[in-house]
């Protein structure tokens, strides 16, 4: 699993949408201004092949809590 794209994929579906590659030092990403549906994440973990690899649930869960989109339902 390539982790930028998985990271990229998280800002691209979130509310509202950033894309990466308009982050700059001048214009960064504060995680807290970004929600994302648990079920949209659910569905980015599958769709990552992340399922069943408890290494890569914990990476992205650990990752989601410190620099990911607040997840919501």
């Amino acid at each position: 699993m390539e982790f930028g794209k998985f990271i990229r994929e998280c800002y691209l579906r979130s509310i509202p949408s950033v894309d990466l590659n308009d982050v700059t030092s001048d214009n960064p990403i504060n995680c807290s201004d970004h929600k994302l549906a648990v079920s949209v994440y659910e569905d980015i973990l599958r769709e990552f092949d992340v399922e069943g690899n408890d290494d890569l649930t914990v990476a992205c869960n650990m990752w989601m809590l410190q620099s990911g989109p607040q997840l919501f339902r």
